[in-house]
């Protein structure tokens, strides 16, 4: 079944605009309260930009993203496994399969998670 997007008529203007890693976590139900948000979309910047960033998540990604935000590395970490769970207890997945590229049985790791939104805003 082929992926189908709804766009309202009044909203077709506000998607000429390029998709970045904050509209990309909207879209896949993340909600900008979540703690982990900010330094999710600032990790997917990253490694769009230089997809060798991915490489050292937890020795240099993890602790560049906790310095900017000023939090630890582990609160990095956890607060990204806990935005991967919003998206995953999605009621619809198919956005999420569609972003990844293949039907997920299980929910992302930090380090999948990460590589498939970049990925996709790449592309």
């Amino acid at each position: 079944m082929p992926f189908v997007y709804y766009i309202p008529e009044q909203d077709t203007e506000a998607m000429q605009k390029p998709m970045d890693a904050e509209r990309l976590l909207r879209c896949l139900g993340a909600s900008g309260k979540l703690s982990g948000f900010p330094c999710a979309a600032y990790m997917v910047e990253q490694v769009r930009e230089d997809p060798e960033r991915i490489r050292l998540i937890t020795k240099r990604l993890y602790r560049e993203t906790a310095r900017k935000f000023r939090i630890s590395p582990s609160s990095v970490e956890r607060d990204l496994r806990t935005l991967i769970r919003s998206c995953w207890e999605e009621p619809d997945r198919s956005f999420l399969e569609h972003v990844a590229g293949r039907a997920l049985s299980k929910p992302p790791t930090n380090s999948e998670f990460i590589d498939m939104l970049a990925a996709f805003l790449r592309k």
